[in-house]
């Protein structure tokens, strides 16, 4: 039986839940990340915080078709609602109810919760919680090819 275990990623950085806005957009630049596991003192995960909440926050209107003004008005506002918020909590805009997946868990599940979910990454736990890594749909595409073989 293919486990999570024999295909996640286990270089991984996380936040934690006293971290800034400021230290999660650094960190999901500097990883080339779009989302981060959120972490306690112990590296229990408790959630994630994905990029795009943080630009839902800070973006007043989707752009769509407008004039060049708009748009430099509105970035100059988001640059302006960023600095007011970058030194706010991480725990203030996390996402709590994130689905995670067990070290032990079969690959086969792991299709399943991404195509239905629409979940590019999911963070892998063991029993009691503790973040142990993630597993991303390349590394799906991987145990499939390696099935193939």
């Amino acid at each position: 039986m293919a486990i999570v275990k024999n295909y996640m990623m286990r270089s991984l950085n996380s936040v934690a839940l006293d971290d800034t806005i400021e230290d999660a957009i650094i960190y999901m630049h500097k990883t080339e990340m779009p989302i981060l596991p959120v972490v306690d003192e112990e590296n229990h995960f408790k959630g994630t915080i994905y990029s795009k909440n943080i630009l839902k926050n800070i973006i007043p209107e989707q752009y769509g078709f407008i004039n060049r003004q708009k748009i430099l008005y509105d970035r100059n506002q988001a640059a302006e609602t960023l600095s007011e918020i970058k030194s706010r909590k991480v725990k203030e805009y996390m996402l709590t109810k994130t689905e995670t997946i067990l070290e032990k868990d079969n690959m086969d599940k792991i299709a399943e919760i991404m195509l239905n979910n629409k979940e590019s990454y999911l963070f892998v736990t063991n029993d009691n919680g503790y973040l142990r890594g993630y597993i991303s749909r390349g590394d799906l595409l991987y145990y499939l090819l390696c099935t193939t073989e």
